[in-house]
């Protein structure tokens, strides 16, 4: 994920839930937000027939776009503007 919001926000966001406090507040799943799990985060990038499509790194061991359940998601967040 660190690659793939403009600027590196550096190590610390490492672990997925760090990206609980990255950027601001999206307020709920929408496309281009950021979705974080405790221990996995991803981009939404399209809903299609009722379900949330997002792509995110290490699932699978792969970088994977696919359907998924947003269940258990701490944080929807939105990058900085300026990144």
């Amino acid at each position: 994920m660190r690659t793939q919001v403009g600027q590196d926000p550096g190590p610390q966001y490492n672990l997925a839930r760090s990206w609980a406090h990255y950027g601001v507040s999206a307020g709920g799943p929408s496309v281009g937000t950021i979705v974080v799990w405790r221990h996995h985060v991803g981009t939404i990038v399209g809903h299609e027939n009722g379900q949330w499509i997002v792509r995110s790194g290490n699932d699978g061991h792969a970088v994977r776009t696919r359907p998924r359940s947003l269940a258990g998601a701490i944080a929807f967040r939105r990058a900085y503007a300026s990144m």
